[in-house]
């Protein structure tokens, strides 16, 4: 631990960079995209091949610009970076990752750079997510894998990525469908299910065919949770809207992800052993 944090000497928005970037954070993105672009360049991993020509992709298809008579590429992109605030930043580095970066190895090094500056965002895939443990990152990675939930999950994850106008309920709202739906599969395909069925049944079918064998108090808790979300128009409008905050969202999501992944393990253990 260094002595400044042994001191005490650590500021507040260093612990933890949500809605903030201080300057170290910023120098560490922007050097890790001119490694990266060496990288490319050297090792003519993407067409175009010539650094400046990478720097041109950029300017046109990121900054949208047309290029300037004496257009010289790091010079004018690093004016541009050094005035973006905190959310292009983001923007840009998203984009560099979804184009120009898109592999484990990169996500793995980025995510790395955020974790270490205490950034509160990591890349889930190639999108970035505002979640700070590794452990979140892959209980949603988990759920999204397990793809029996007709992309509700996918659906919640996009709007948690949003850094202007994010709708909470939304999150809320695809988290629960996607629980909703991947028991609705299950319980419809293997067991007598029906289309119609709520939440809760299609819990208990689950539970009655010994598919799932969990603490009755957890079981519970999902029914519960689908009731939650039923309640003030998060998931039918009503009159009186429940106010949810980021951190409730990111919750929903991350736990119904994690139930997801154990149904998929479940279903796999199933299947294996009714051949």
């Amino acid at each position: 631990m260094k002595f400044s944090e042994r001191m005490g000497f650590v500021e507040v928005d260093d612990t933890i960079q949500l809605d903030k970037m201080n300057q170290k954070l910023k120098n560490d993105i922007f050097n890790f995209w001119r490694n990266e672009l060496e990288r490319l360049y050297v090792n003519r991993a993407y067409q175009p091949t010539t650094q400046l020509e990478l720097n041109e992709l950029l300017w046109t298809n990121y900054f949208h610009e047309t290029k300037p008579v004496n257009f010289v590429p790091t010079s004018d992109i690093t004016t541009r970076y050094d005035k973006m605030k905190f959310y292009e930043v983001y923007d840009f580095l998203e984009f560099l990752m979804q184009t120009l970066l898109d592999n484990e190895a990169d996500i793995r090094s980025i995510n790395q750079i955020l974790e270490s500056n205490h950034s509160g965002y990591r890349f889930v895939k190639n999108q970035l997510e505002p979640i700070s443990s590794d452990t979140d990152i892959t209980t949603i990675k988990n759920g999204l894998e397990a793809q029996i939930d007709n992309g509700h999950l996918q659906n919640a994850l996009n709007e948690l990525g949003k850094r202007a106008d994010i709708n909470l309920n939304t999150i809320m709202k695809e988290s629960i469908d996607a629980v909703e739906t991947a028991t609705h599969h299950i319980t419809t395909k293997f067991f007598n299910g029906q289309p119609k069925d709520t939440m809760g049944r299609s819990i208990a079918i689950l539970k009655d065919n010994g598919f799932i064998e969990n603490h009755p108090a957890y079981l519970a808790a999902f029914s519960n949770l689908y009731g939650y979300s039923s309640d003030g128009g998060i998931r039918h409008p009503k009159d009186r809207d429940y106010k949810v905050d980021q951190a409730e969202a990111t919750f929903m999501l991350e736990i119904c992800s994690a139930f997801i992944s154990m149904l998929k393990f479940k279903l796999a253990e199933y299947q294996t052993t009714n051949k």
